[in-house]
């Protein structure tokens, strides 16, 4: 703007102006929240970007130059009495306020450059007000956090000495406090969100896996079976004699025994077994990788003993068990018929008893 005469300076003071730029916009802070940098001399001036209206503000001062103005308005020393002054007892900040021709909200900052203590421009900044706001804000957002700025109306001062210690690598403390208001929807939204994590899964669970449960024993349904395909320890375990009690006690009873054997069976194995209810009074036990027949031994001995050693709706209720065990994996439905013809043995050759098939040579 009214630089004709002036090419050399202009294109000089140009690059020195976008380099200026990028070196702000490379702040975190300040982003690309710089709106205008200008350099106004007494008789030329660069200002960046050359925005609609801009022209029609400096004609407006035709009495004196825009520099002269803003040396008057601006109360900035034309002639420095001392050289050691820094640049924070030089520069004059003005703001916020609403740009009349853009209509932003802004901030400026005039710092006026001295050659033999007389000034010979002023360089102007203008930075959008809200970007520290907005900067907060996405501080909360990737954080977590319910901070907000808390400047007493010291933004442009701020503002500044983030421009001008930013190539001196040192720190700018923005100084804050909790936002209690967000804090309070924060807290609710994180609480809610959980919330609705927490339910997504319990309903999942119910869904997939309780849905695929027996009522009366809370054993795994016959189908869910179809998801394991192999195994390398199955057990096969019935209770003895139970059509007797059906017809000598009626089917409530027989539910009954059924309900309290099966939470017998489900004390005494592990978290990680899988127990189903293959049908009537027949449970499937799967002790996947379970490689021990001592172990198996011991386990077997504790279910006879669990369900027998007392009494179930005054009835003396024992189970048989045929299991089979390998040292590798089998197919289910192979392991299944081992352990099925095991039990078949136990029940033929007396009852309340196991019987194990193992695959256990190396």
């Amino acid at each position: 703007m009214n630089n004709k005469n002036y090419g050399n300076d202009v294109k000089l003071l140009a690059d020195n102006i976008q380099e200026l730029i990028r070196d702000s916009r490379e702040n975190s802070i300040i982003d690309d929240n710089l709106w205008t940098v200008a350099n106004i001399f007494p008789t030329y001036m660069y200002i960046y970007p050359d925005r609609n209206g801009y022209k029609e503000l400096i004609n407006s001062h035709k009495d004196n130059s825009y520099f002269d103005y803003l040396v008057r308005s601006e109360k900035i020393d034309f002639h420095l009495v001392r050289d050691d002054l820094s640049v924070y007892e030089t520069i004059r900040v003005f703001g916020p306020y609403y740009e009349n021709i853009t209509g932003e909200k802004l901030i400026t900052i005039y710092y006026p450059l001295y050659n033999n203590k007389v000034v010979e421009s002023i360089l102007l900044l203008d930075v959008k007000y809200d970007f520290l706001h907005e900067y907060i804000s996405k501080y909360n957002y990737r954080n977590i956090s319910a901070l907000k700025l808390s400047s007493n109306g010291k933004e442009a001062d701020l503002i500044f000495k983030i421009i001008a210690k930013q190539n001196n690598q040192e720190n700018v403390y923005l100084p804050i406090m909790i936002d209690y208001f967000l804090f309070i929807v924060l807290y609710f939204s994180v609480t809610l969100f959980y919330f609705s994590v927490y339910f997504s899964v319990y309903f999942s669970y119910v869904l997939f896996v309780e849905n695929k449960k027996d009522n009366l024993t809370g054993f795994y349904r016959k189908d869910f079976l179809k998801k394991i395909k192999q195994t390398n320890c199955v057990i096969v375990i019935d209770i003895d004699f139970f059509k007797k009690i059906n017809d000598t006690y009626g089917h409530a009873v027989g539910d009954l025994v059924i309900g309290e054997v099966s939470k017998r069976i489900r004390n005494s194995i592990r978290k990680t077994d899988v127990a189903i209810r293959w049908g009537g009074e027949e449970f499937v036990v799967l002790f996947d990788n379970l490689f021990n027949i001592d172990n198996l031994t011991i386990k077997l001995d504790e279910l006879l003993n669990i369900v027998s050693n007392e009494k179930i709706e005054n009835l003396d209720v024992t189970i048989s068990i045929g299991a089979f065990i390998s040292l590798k994996k089998l197919n289910l439905s192979d392991a299944f018929i081992y352990a099925d013809k095991a039990l078949y043995k136990s029940k033929s050759t007396g009852r309340n008893k196991y019987t194990i098939c193992h695959s256990l040579d190396k």
